[in-house]
This record gives structure tokens, C-alpha cells and sequence, in this order.
């Protein structure tokens, strides 16, 4: 009688390999849809300076954000963010963070 062939262990690591790898590249990929920058235009509706957080409703419809912006927004067309007022028009550039828009860059045109 003869033993049980013994499996080769040195190929079983490949498939853990390939699956970690597309695991990786999956979030990767995800990480990057999520860091994609948009751009906003509209009016603004508040800003409220204490908590960096500006409202913006886009002119040709009711769609209307909330963003935060930090000590990293850029700002064209005022110097600074409490310069912002209301029905001022803006385009913002943003990504998503989580559940915030956050702002990178606020112009008035």
C-alpha cells in the first residue's frame, strides 16, 4: 500500500494572491470615484462663517448643496470666505467626502 500523495503547497498562495489583488484594485478604483472633483453653479442662499458651511441653490432649478469649506478652499473673486454673500453667484469646485461637500475652490462671478 502506498501513502496519500502529499499536495503541493507551495501553488496554494496564488489564488489568496489574485483574490487580495482585485480586492486591492477594487478599492483603489472606489477611492477614486469618491475623490472625483464636480463643479456647482448657483446662488448662494447662506454662509454662515462660524461653521465654514455655504448653501448654494442652482440657479435653473431647485437643486441646492451645502458645502464646507476649510483652511485648503481656494476663493476667486472675493478675498476671503466672509466676503460671500447671499445671491452672490458662484461656481464651486468640490469632491465628497463621506456625507460633506467639500468645497476646494469657491469662484463669484
Amino acid at each position: 500500500m502506498t501513502p496519500p500523495r502529499m499536495r503541493d503547497s507551495s501553488r496554494s498562495w496564488v489564488p489568496i494572491l489574485f483574490a487580495t489583488l482585485w480586492l486591492v484594485m477594487g478599492l483603489v478604483v472606489a477611492s477614486q470615484a469618491a475623490d472625483q472633483v464636480t463643479e456647482f453653479h448657483g446662488s448662494v442662499l447662506t454662509v454662515d462663517v462660524a461653521a465654514k458651511k455655504l448653501a448654494v441653490k442652482k440657479d435653473s432649478g431647485g437643486t441646492r448643496f451645502t458645502f464646507v469649506t476649510s483652511d485648503k478652499t481656494v476663493y476667486e473673486g472675493v478675498k476671503t470666505f466672509g466676503d460671500l454673500k447671499k445671491d452672490d453667484h458662484v461656481a464651486v469646485t468640490f469632491v465628497v467626502t463621506g456625507s460633506q461637500y467639500l468645497a476646494h475652490k469657491v469662484v463669484k462671478k
